[in-house]
């Protein structure tokens, strides 16, 4: 059980808390709650169960469809039915299988164990024995806490809501890519920097303000910039991306860095995944295939 890091998980999840406190709740197990005093994250967890559900559907529903009356030229108001229609013909069923592919256990879980914050959470003693930190269940509850608990310290705040369950599942990667990881570069990314140098990448988010001239005058945007800074063979590199949300921001980043590391030849191989030839037995080899067929190396 490690100090919790309020910075590295406030840079991963791309929130920055005014109550610090809600943090350290979100990151505390009843078993700790019970020996030690204070109180768990179990309706923490409840609470960002329904941010969860509400914002990934409401996201779902911009993404996916629209009203006749926003898209249709011809759309008679005295005549025709204002319907909400979903492109591509898409429905509840596709709905419900991509929703289970974003929010069910298994992907919080992975998500949780990439940025390593299982290893924050505090535990009583039966728990540690146990080792429950490893659990999928375990660490898709601790997901949940923490969007809670960014629920509780935003006031419920609906925009910035929305914005945090994006960047936490980084849902706009997701969809865009046709529901393929293959182009997730933050996922690449932070898979190579765990290997290769430790620990987390931590991007930083700075919003920034532009303005535009139009016959209507001068209009200002928020648009946000993400900077990574890494150290590697002695030298330093900068990368940057800028993105009207901040998960569009750190994704275009992490793509930058990503071509990068592929044009110098510095990415994962899959000796990188491999055991070492004295380590690689008859006993462990089916073990080893499976691992590499689960990473897409064969």
């Amino acid at each position: 059980m490690k100090k919790l890091n309020v910075e590295e998980v406030e840079k991963q999840i791309g929130y920055e808390f005014k109550n610090e406190d809600l943090l350290y709740q979100a990151f505390t197990r009843k078993s700790y709650a019970q020996e030690n005093g204070g109180e768990s994250n179990e309706v923490l967890e409840f609470y960002g169960d329904e941010v969860l559900d509400y914002y990934v559907a409401k996201i779902f529903a911009n993404r996916y469809g629209y009203l006749r009356s926003e898209e249709e030229n011809d759309f008679d108001e005295n005549n025709d039915w204002d319907e909400y229609v979903t492109i591509k013909n898409i429905t509840e069923k596709d709905l419900t299988e991509i929703k289970k592919n974003v929010v069910d256990n298994k992907n919080l879980s992975r998500i949780i164990t990439e940025w390593g914050f299982q290893d924050y959470l505090y535990l009583g003693k039966g728990d540690q024995n146990k080792n429950v930190q490893n659990e999928e269940k375990v660490k898709a509850d601790l997901f949940e806490a923490i969007l809670g608990a960014v629920a509780i310290d935003t006031n419920w705040d609906p925009i910035k809501l929305e914005e945090t369950v994006g960047f936490m599942l980084n849902l706009d990667c997701y969809l865009d890519n046709g529901l393929n990881s293959d182009d997730d570069y933050v996922s690449i990314i932070q898979c190579w920097w765990q290997k290769k140098i430790g620990g987390n990448p931590k991007y930083d988010i700075i919003e920034r303000n532009k303005w535009t001239y139009d016959s209507y005058g001068n209009n200002q945007q928020i648009y946000y910039e993400a900077r990574i800074l890494i150290i590697w063979n002695d030298r330093n590199y900068s990368f940057k991306g800028e993105a009207y949300s901040k998960q569009k921001a750190r994704y275009e980043c992490a793509k930058s860095l990503y071509e990068f590391l592929e044009k110098n030849e510095f990415l994962n191989s899959i000796k990188d995944d491999c055991p070492s030839e004295e380590d690689l037995t008859t006993d462990n080899s089916i073990n080893t295939l499976q691992e590499l067929a689960q990473k897409g190396w064969i």
